[in-house]
C-alpha cells in the first residue's frame, strides 16, 4: 500500500443506509444500500444486523448471480449468522430460485484470509445489538532496529553476507468500528494506530446531548474530542453522521469543532 489516503465511496448516513466501499480491498463496510459499483466488490463485512446496515445483503448477492459474477462473502457476527442465512433463504424463496453467496460467521480473535496476503480479524463493539468492528490487517518488512542508520552499502554487504537486516511486522491497514459507543476506542489498542480509522460519529452537537446518544448506541463528536489522544494520526474518518444535518452544515461544524492536531487528518462520509 502506498502512503495515500484508501480511497472510500458510497455513503453512511444514520438510520438511512451505511454502504462504504474500499475498492482497493476489494471489500463494502456493511450493505445498507447496493449501488452499481459496490455490486463489483466480493466481500462484505457486516457490523450488525440493523437494516440500514445490512438491508441490501440479498440484493448484493441476486445482482452478482444475475451479472454471471463469482459467488460473493458476508463476514457477519456469529450471533447474527443464522438470521442472515434465513433472510437469504426467504428472498430465494420470493425470488423463486436459491441465491448464490457464502456467508462466515465470525467473532472477536478469529481471523480470515483476503487476497493478496491480507487478512482481517473483528474487534467486539458496544451497540444495541449484537456488534463488532473490522480490522484489515497486511505483513510487511522494516529494518532491524540494530541496523538503523546503517549506510545502504553497508546493509547491502550484509545481505550478501546473508545476513537477516529485515524483520516482518503486521500493520493495522483499515479499522470500521461500524455502530457502537465511544468505549470502542478505550477498548481496542489497534485503532490507535491504524492506517485509516473510519469510526460513526452520529451526533455533532447539542441538538443531541451525549446522554441520548449513548442511550442510542452512538457516539457524539463531543466523546471523540474528549478523548482525542485516543485517535490515529493519519487519517480518520467520521461516517454515519445523522440525517438532521445537512452536508454543508456537516462540514462547517467540523471544520468549526475540530482542534487545529485533528483539522488535517479528518474527512466525513456522508
Amino acid at each position: 500500500m502506498s502512503n495515500e489516503r484508501i480511497v472510500l465511496a458510497g455513503f453512511s448516513v444514520a438510520g438511512v443506509e451505511t454502504a462504504i466501499e474500499v475498492p482497493s480491498l476489494k471489500l463494502v463496510l456493511d450493505m445498507g444500500r447496493c449501488s452499481r459499483t459496490a455490486v463489483n466488490q466480493p466481500f462484505v463485512l457486516v457490523s450488525h444486523g440493523h437494516l440500514d446496515h445490512a438491508g441490501a445483503l440479498t440484493q448484493h448477492a441476486s445482482r452478482r448471480s444475475m451479472m454471471k459474477m463469482p459467488e460473493p462473502t458476508y463476514l457477519v457476527p456469529g450471533a447474527i449468522a443464522g438470521e442472515v442465512e434465513r433472510l437469504f433463504d426467504a428472498a430465494g424463496t420470493l425470488d423463486g430460485q436459491p441465491i448464490p453467496r457464502r456467508v462466515v460467521a465470525i467473532e472477536p480473535g478469529q481471523t480470515f484470509a483476503l487476497p493478496g496476503g491480507r487478512w482481517l480479524r473483528p474487534f467486539p463493539t458496544f451497540h444495541r445489538v449484537a456488534s463488532q468492528g473490522y480490522t484489515v490487517w497486511e505483513r510487511r518488512h522494516r529494518l532491524r532496529a540494530e541496523f538503523q542508520g546503517t549506510a545502504g552499502a553497508a546493509l547491502a554487504d550484509l545481505k550478501r553476507r546473508g545476513v537477516e537486516v529485515d524483520e516482518p511486522h503486521d500493520v493495522a491497514l483499515l479499522s470500521f468500528t461500524g455502530d457502537t459507543r465511544v468505549e470502542v476506542l478505550e477498548s481496542v489498542p489497534e485503532l490507535q494506530q491504524t492506517e485509516t480509522l473510519v469510526m460513526e460519529t452520529s451526533f455533532l452537537d447539542g441538538r443531541v446531548s451525549v446522554e441520548d446518544a449513548r442511550a442510542m448506541g452512538h457516539i457524539h463528536l463531543d466523546e471523540v474530542l474528549d478523548r482525542r489522544a485516543l485517535l490515529p494520526r493519519r487519517d480518520i474518518v467520521f461516517c454515519h453522521v445523522s440525517a438532521r444535518y445537512g452536508q454543508a452544515e456537516i462540514e462547517r461544524i467540523v471544520a468549526a469543532r475540530l482542534p487545529d492536531e485533528l483539522r488535517e487528518l479528518v474527512r466525513v462520509l456522508v
